[in-house]
């Protein structure tokens, strides 16, 4: 039997294995309807909170944006509407790293900036190649506004951005975090549950207690990307 690396595991394997930690099923028992539903509301909450944790490196997408000539405002998301309006995941935040590249293919870097920072900036419809960027994520549609109106067409801005984990709408969709996250998330949710269920003996109960929130930190600190770090004065 050949030896594999993609071992994935579904919503209500994770459900299960949480239930089991404990000690609301035993070993070869199944869940309730009224579990996997309550455990399935408690886990999206919980992925939808863990976000704020830090950008996951999984998660981070390059939104293409094609410039329209004259326009600096461009809504981005599901129901995204109006001029050059992309249609995607709403995006959570725009990280540094985003560009705009002209038809030729040469790349010229995004300065990301406040709201302040935008509303302070005189003549913002000024035609030109856009350089900054303020994105506005709002709650269903995101907002991004550059400062800078593209004089033509042929400019693309690539917006590096951090996209939500996807939600678990049934039980045998797999979860949207790579093998590494997979016992954090037990761990979570039967912490994050047991207030539900007669509560194990103190021992587990500090147990998966402290599981939870090293296997979280760990998640949280592995997903970051490793880089060098530079320090340099700014004209901003």
């Amino acid at each position: 039997m050949p030896r594999t690396t993609t071992l994935s595991v579904t919503r209500d394997d994770l459900i299960k294995a949480a239930l089991r930690k404990i000690k609301a099923i035993g070993a070869g028992e199944l869940p309730s309807t009224e579990d996997y539903t309550n455990c399935a509301f408690a886990m999206n909450l919980m992925l939808k909170a863990w976000e704020k944790d830090g950008k996951y490196l999984w998660k981070l997408s390059e939104i293409a944006v094609p410039l329209i000539t004259g326009n600096v405002s461009y809504q981005i998301g599901p129901t995204a509407t109006g001029t050059g309006a992309v249609v995607t995941d709403r995006p959570m935040c725009i990280i540094e790293g985003s560009y705009v590249r002209d038809s030729s293919g040469l790349d010229q870097s995004l300065t990301i900036i406040s709201r302040q920072e935008y509303n302070q900036l005189g003549f913002k419809t000024t035609a030109g190649t856009p350089n900054q960027v303020f994105y506005d994520p709002q709650l269903l549609n995101g907002v991004a506004k550059f400062y800078g109106a593209p004089s033509d067409s042929t400019h693309t801005a690539y917006l590096t951005a951090q996209t939500p984990v996807y939600d678990f709408n049934s039980g045998t969709e797999v979860l949207d975090l790579p093998q590494e996250g997979y016992q954090a998330v037990v761990y979570g949710l039967a912490d994050d549950v047991m207030d539900e269920y007669p509560l194990p003996d103190e021992k587990t109960v500090q147990r998966i207690m402290a599981k939870s929130e090293a296997f979280r930190k760990q998640l949280a600190d592995w997903s970051q990307e490793e880089t060098s770090t530079f320090f340099m004065p700014t004209n901003r």
